[in-house]
């Protein structure tokens, strides 16, 4: 029986789902409109006037705090900053927001000059003042501040620096953005530079709770334990003066391993749903793991997933879990005098989660005096070398390791290194290394007595039985 196609193809192109998206927003569906709205927007990012009636509908769905990102983003960008910071005053003033509505209005009269706007806002917030000049300047620290935190709280430290750069040399004077461009360099890891930031701080004012913090954690990180104890001491005698401090030193106090009292400062403020961030979640997270309530801590982990927009590393069960597999499973092998057992201590420290916390000042030290053959291996997992002989051996192990079944037979990737290592003197054009690997597997379970059959190897190294016979034959003649 024939058949007829009568459906006519609809293409799902950007005016499509830019009509789409405006019929939605008349028809107040408001949550259909913000879907076609991010369509649009992402085939058209430069397209403000999409942008803004995305912010407009997600602001209809009671997502203010939604919308104001939208215009963080472009203002960050150092995109649409004029339009962007009227629409942020407009938004605040239909949320009753008045402190916001005339920051950022006052934002937007420095980037237009359009003074009847300022006005305008004068007359509707009944605002005088003396010194214009100073609620300029406050109007720029609230909307640099603000912007920092967005960018901050989600992991986009360099994106928050850059953003700080962008601002003008008498506003980046200021010790309040001195203090934000100092934090990104110390969670850059670019310690010098963050260090003599915070110094030049502190020398103008040692009661700077914002720089107080950051420099005691750079002491920390810097394994400055004699000064570290003594700005601890300090920072365990600082009360408060605000949310705003009590979150910064919460913060801190929690990297400290202060937990008990990060908690007491950052609990009341989550409480009260402020400051809700990564830093926030990650925190409680910490503190409450090491006061023994894992529950909790899954929960402040998830609730960190939730907001975070990049990785946000390690949950702390996990690192828990690694430093004891460290201590317990690797040091003894980086530690022996086999070379076989430290290049086998060297790739499991590779497949830790969360290495970086673990390689310590003494570990680079035990790392660094060992022979060119294992610093060779090191250099070939950092830097992603090119070395065909090395990777032969570590693609053998990475192939014994994705089966769980073997990671606790030592002997066994043992073997492989020193197999592999014959494999490739014996032949001028290294072969593939699964077969190998397999064989390696047979050979090591018969010789400990254990069942294991052709059969299970070809399927679960995927090869074929002639390989793996070649590969026997091969390792048995060497």
């Amino acid at each position: 029986m024939a058949q007829h196609n009568n459906v006519i193809p609809m293409t799902m192109d950007e005016g499509f789902y830019r009509k789409l998206a405006n019929q939605k927003y008349l028809q107040q569906d408001y949550k259909k409109a913000v879907e076609y709205y991010r369509k649009v927007l992402e085939a058209s990012p430069q397209d403000f006037e999409i942008l803004n009636k995305l912010a407009n509908s997600l602001t209809k769905l009671g997502l203010g705090n939604k919308a104001e990102e939208l215009y963080f983003e472009t203002i960050a960008r150092d995109e649409f900053k004029e339009e962007s910071f009227y629409e942020l005053s407009q938004l605040n003033i239909s949320l009753n927001e008045a402190n916001k509505a005339f920051l950022f209005g006052i934002n937007y009269y420095i980037v237009s000059g359009d003074t009847d706007y300022k006005e305008e806002l004068e007359s509707m917030f009944e605002i005088t003042y003396h010194a214009p000049q100073n609620i300029e300047t406050e109007a720029e620290l609230f909307s640099t501040q603000l912007i920092f935190q967005y960018l901050f709280s989600q992991g986009r430290i360099d994106d928050a620096r850059k953003f700080i750069q962008q601002q003008s040399e008498d506003l980046q004077e200021h010790r309040i953005v001195r203090n934000l461009l100092a934090m990104c360099y110390l969670y850059m890891n670019e310690y010098e530079i963050a260090r003599e930031m915070f110094e030049d701080l502190l020398a103008e004012d040692n009661t700077d709770v914002h720089a107080l913090c950051h420099y005691t954690l750079l002491l920390y990180n810097m394994n400055e334990s004699e000064k570290y104890e003594r700005y601890l001491q300090i920072l365990r005698k600082v009360v408060p003066m605000n949310d705003d401090e009590s979150f910064k030193l919460g913060i801190v106090l929690s990297y400290l391993k202060q937990y008990e009292a990060s908690d007491q400062l950052l609990l009341p403020l989550y409480k009260k749903g402020k400051y809700l961030s990564i830093q926030m979640y990650h925190a409680l997270s910490y503190n409450h793991y090491f006061q023994g309530d894992s529950e909790k801590s899954e929960f402040y982990w998830n609730k960190l997933r939730e907001v975070s927009k990049v990785e946000p590393g390690y949950p702390p069960w996990m690192i828990e879990e690694s430093k004891s597999q460290f201590n317990e499973d690797i040091l003894p092998l980086l530690l022996s005098d086999d070379n076989h057992h430290r290049i086998y201590g060297i790739f499991l420290l590779n497949q830790l989660k969360g290495r970086e916390i673990l390689l310590t000042e003494e570990i680079w030290k035990i790392l660094e005096n060992m022979n060119d053959y294992e610093k060779l291996y090191l250099t070939y997992l950092i830097q992603d070398l090119k070395l065909t002989k090395l990777d032969f051996i570590h693609r053998g192990l990475g192939a014994l390791y994705e089966h769980e079944e073997l990671r606790d037979k030592e002997e066994l990737f043992i073997s492989w290194i020193s197999r592999a290592e014959s494999i490739i003197d014996t032949y001028e054009t290294l072969p593939d290394c699964e077969p190998f690997v397999a064989a390696t597997v047979y050979l090591f379970y018969k010789s400990e007595g254990y069942k294991i059959t052709k059969r299970e190897l070809i399927e679960s190294f995927e090869i074929t039985r002639y390989k793996l016979d070649k590969a026997l034959e091969t390792l048995l003649s060497i």
